[in-house]
């Protein structure tokens, strides 16, 4: 009889402590769910200011920044024209003769430009930074860790009709379970944009 109490002591203890052992594993899992969610959202939302300031350089100078401190540079005293577009129509009656009076009426498009606004404002509300601009290229919560800018300008697939391709991506993940080895490409180191196909798409918001 005493045999069996200690046998079931032991048990009941040895039940205990996987017990414990068990939702301490489930906590720390839950934990580091959390820290990935969180440290992905801040890599995340840096991306789409830089998708932004990129989109704002390539408006203002036809191309991509190639580099970090032209970007830099730019979102601190870049500025963009504002255009306003207006178009003419050109009655045919009073341009067509009888030989191009198929042709129809003629519309002529005016450009004005208006003046200008600061690069900075299109992609900051009320042009106010949220982080030293300084510090665009580091990835947030990953020290001295930087993105890596791919940027080119390249035919698009078989044509001879130039396009700009850029691509940024964060090689440093904190969740394991990124790889660029992954056929997934939701699964993926976090980045905007391809240097295959012309587009600023994140792979976080792929379907």
């Amino acid at each position: 009889m005493k045999k069996r109490t200690i046998f079931t002591l032991f048990f009941w203890m040895c039940a205990i402590g996987l017990g414990y052992a068990l939702v301490d594993t489930i906590k720390t899992s839950i934990e580091q769910e959390r820290l990935i969610a969180e440290s992905e959202e801040r890599v995340i939302e840096r991306l789409k200011i830089i998708r932004e300031a990129q989109k704002t350089y390539q408006l203002r100078y036809g191309k991509y920044a190639a580099s970090w401190d032209s970007l830099e540079q730019f979102m601190k005293d870049g500025v963009i024209y504002n255009v306003s577009k207006r178009e003419i129509v050109i009655p045919k009656d009073k341009i067509r003769t009888l030989e191009t009076y198929y042709l129809g009426d003629s519309v002529r498009t005016i450009y004005d430009t208006l003046g200008t606004i600061p690069a900075i404002n299109s992609v900051f509300e009320n042009g106010v930074p949220t982080f030293n601009l300084d510090s665009m290229e580091y990835i947030p919560g990953k020290g001295n860790k930087q993105f890596k800018l791919f940027v080119e300008k390249k035919p698009t697939g078989k044509t001879d009709i130039m396009a700009d391709y850029i691509e940024v991506i964060d090689q440093f993940p904190v969740n394991p379970e990124r790889s660029d080895e992954s056929l997934n490409r939701r699964t993926k180191f976090l980045r905007f944009g391809s240097l295959n196909e012309v587009s600023t798409v994140g792979n976080w918001e792929d379907k």
